[in-house]
């Protein structure tokens, strides 16, 4: 199948150090033919190492090279300022998450893309690490039976352990209120990251989410998760009827429920270009659970299949004219939860109600 031509926003780090290498490499699907970014220097320079224009307006690059598809990877909080002039020159693209930090933005984004025919995905990354995809698999196959709590213990921040923690119940589980609470701690002072002032405080955010099955989720995250020493472990479980899963470790019962029986996964890898790269994850269950990854044909580490299937999500939407896999909705609902959260533990925990009213754009 013809590639489709790719134009990306956004040569800040994430965008130049992740999106760009890794659009370079999907070279059966995707063909780079422009970059852009209002610093000139920064989308000069990557310009020049893809061999492709560099424009510092995007309506000028929409209108000029016309591409098919664009990635968006900026400051969050103006997704919507490329993003609805994509949708307005008919032009799918993908979003760095969140899918804006304001969720009237949110909403007049959707609109228009649905106005305009275009779609819309949201890249979060941490549902779709490999690891993650066997458990969601295996809740799928009614392995565990229904999840009846799920845990996310500051294994990303906001929208990512809501969306893991959604992973878990159910996409399509509704929220229907959240309770959230904050606190500071003093800690031993410490080096946080290399680089950056030492820390001798910590601040936490918890929140309780009810769903509308009767699941609860628990959201605890810690301001030092990411890169300090103090905190140096973090992971997500869930407590199902049939059995629980513990960051990777997953037990069911027994056929006869009277011991548990561990759940273990094998990797089945594949050799590209001299590279081994994962072909799939298999669970021993009766019947075993398979989750195939569909870039296997690519070489790609575990990390950069993550961030490759945004991308193809997109690209799959664009040629079959479907939605794509994660989408608008969901990238939406977890930054609305992340937002009741917030609303939540700035009034002392009093609960937050869905839906609830905020500003419109």
């Amino acid at each position: 199948m013809d590639k489709l031509k790719i134009a990306h926003i956004g040569t800040g780090r994430r965008g130049a150090g992740t999106y760009l290498p890794l659009i370079s490499k999907l070279t059966d699907d995707l063909e780079l033919i422009a970059v852009c970014d209002p610093r000139e220097d920064s989308v000069t320079e990557q310009g020049e190492k893809y061999s492709v224009p560099a424009y510092t307006n995007t309506e000028q690059m929409l209108e000029t090279v016309k591409p098919d598809l664009c990635s968006i990877v900026i400051t969050p909080s103006n997704n919507h300022i490329p993003g609805l002039l994509c949708s307005e020159h008919g032009v799918s693209y993908c979003t760095e998450t969140p899918i804006d930090t304001d969720l009237g933005w949110a909403d007049k984004m959707i609109a228009s893309a649905q106005a305009n025919g275009t779609k819309l995905e949201v890249n979060e990354n941490y549902y779709r690490v490999p690891s993650e995809r066997i458990k969601r698999e295996m809740i799928l196959a009614g392995v565990f039976g229904k999840v009846n709590a799920a845990y996310n213990d500051f294994r990303g921040h906001g929208y990512h352990g809501i969306g893991l923690i959604r992973s878990y119940v159910g996409f399509d589980n509704e929220p229907v209120q959240v309770y959230g609470f904050r606190k500071g701690y003093n800690v031993q002072e410490h080096v946080w990251r290399q680089g950056q002032p030492t820390r001798d405080t910590e601040d936490w955010q918890h929140a309780v989410i009810e769903f509308a099955d009767g699941a609860v989720g628990i959201f605890n995250f810690s301001g030092l998760s990411y890169g300090s020493p103090l905190r140096g472990f973090n992971g997500s479980k869930f407590y199902a009827e049939r059995g629980m899963c513990f960051r990777d470790e997953a037990v069911i019962l027994n056929e006869t429920a009277d011991a548990q029986r561990a759940i273990n996964i094998s990797r089945r890898t594949n050799t590209v270009n001299g590279y081994e790269t994962l072909a799939a994850l298999v669970a021993d269950t009766d019947p075993e659970v398979v989750w195939e990854n569909p870039l296997q044909n690519y070489p790609l580490s575990d990390g950069e299949i993550t961030v490759a299937s945004e991308l193809m999500s997109l690209v799959n939407a664009v040629r079959n004219d479907t939605e794509p896999e994660y989408g608008a909705y969901n990238g939406r609902k977890d930054r609305e939860i992340d937002v009741a959260m917030a609303r939540s533990w700035s009034n002392n925990g009093a609960p937050v109600s869905f839906p609830f009213e905020y500003e419109e754009r």
